[in-house]
């Protein structure tokens, strides 16, 4: 068990609950999946453990019972004031006390437990959910719960360097065009691939809302009959201003959406920062597919790494200095 002393955006999450938005129940979950699964596997858990996931600000905790931990995360974090890495796992005993700074890059961390955090599952999922009164956010002394761990150190107990998440203010957002390209003219295309747009402070969990550039409709116009709504989707409303929808974005919608950040690259919209600079690239659903089995497969061969089931990693980067994939030697 651990208390809560001092809280920032702080709450429990896990990867949502899938499989309910054809009755009005948003996935939710955490914002930023890569560093989340990567945190739980730095602790043996499950890529879907629940977990803690910290907005900005800073956090301390205090452990009422030895717990196995870990955070992901690239802030400063000290255990009893002494300094310890982040991405990498560590022992907290009885009495300890940890403090984790505001992220120097990116927004959202993690912090994982080994076992998981102990809580009340809704729609399968422990995911806080306030705008449905599913959990809240946690505040100074709340207790919080951990399910039993082994109490034994994973194999491998630390995150390789390179493989460490690093998020900028700028970044370059793969997108698929469409689903509804017809409600946009070719200048508005144009315009929306070729412009930097501002995460502005309307933005939240459930979606981000960008300044920039007016894109501009067709005779079509901004509105169509609501349609579902994906992860990653980028409606336009009349406006011409984009909005990109986030883990907690609603299942349905009427604005046109211009196009679908790929999967792969959602965790790097939800790591930009209030300021932060956005610029989109077309690519086909055959390549986001490609960049998505590579990172999956990188998280697997983490996984394996981690738990000793693999001796070493060899990393490759790509031109635009991301995480292509992962391989064994």
């Amino acid at each position: 068990m651990i208390e809560i002393i001092e809280a920032a955006g702080l709450s429990i999450q896990d990867l949502g609950r899938e499989g309910y938005q054809k009755y009005g129940v948003p996935v939710g979950g955490v914002m930023d999946r890569y560093s989340a699964i990567i945190t739980n596997y730095l602790v043996g858990n499950d890529r879907n453990a629940p977990l803690l996931e910290f907005f900005m600000g800073e956090l301390k905790l205090k452990f009422l019972k030895d717990s196995i931990f870990a955070v992901g995360a690239n802030s400063e974090v000290r255990l009893n004031g002494e300094k310890i890495e982040a991405w990498k796992s560590h022992m907290g005993r009885e009495g300890d006390t940890l403090e984790i700074s505001m992220p120097k890059n990116g927004v959202y961390g993690y912090i994982s437990f080994q076992g998981g955090i102990k809580c009340k599952k809704i729609f399968g999922s422990c995911s806080t959910y306030p705008q449905a009164g599913w959990g809240r956010y946690l505040r100074g002394g709340d207790k919080v719960e951990i399910q039993y761990s082994s109490k034994k150190m994973p194999e491998r107990r630390e995150l390789p360097e390179e493989l460490i998440p690093k998020y900028e203010k700028e970044q370059i957002i793969r997108v698929i065009l469409g689903p509804q390209r017809e409600h946009f003219t070719e200048e508005g295309i144009r315009t929306f691939l070729s412009n930097k747009y501002i995460v502005t402070e309307e933005s939240n969990r459930m979606g981000y809302r960008l300044e920039g550039a007016k894109i501009e409709h067709s005779e079509k116009g901004a509105d169509i009959i609501s349609d579902a709504i994906p992860l990653g989707s980028i409606q336009v409303p009349e406006s011409g201003k984009p909005i990109i929808m986030l883990a907690d974005h609603q299942t349905t919608g009427g604005y046109a959406k211009i196009g679908v950040v790929i999967s792969a690259d959602i965790p790097k919209v939800a790591q930009t920062p209030i300021g932060g600079k956005l610029k989109f690239k077309e690519v086909s659903v055959e390549e986001a597919q490609r960049i998505w089995k590579r990172k999956w497969n990188t998280l697997q061969n983490i996984k394996r790494y981690l738990n000793g089931e693999i001796r070493a990693l060899r990393v490759k980067i790509n031109d635009e200095s991301l995480l292509a994939f992962v391989e064994e030697i």
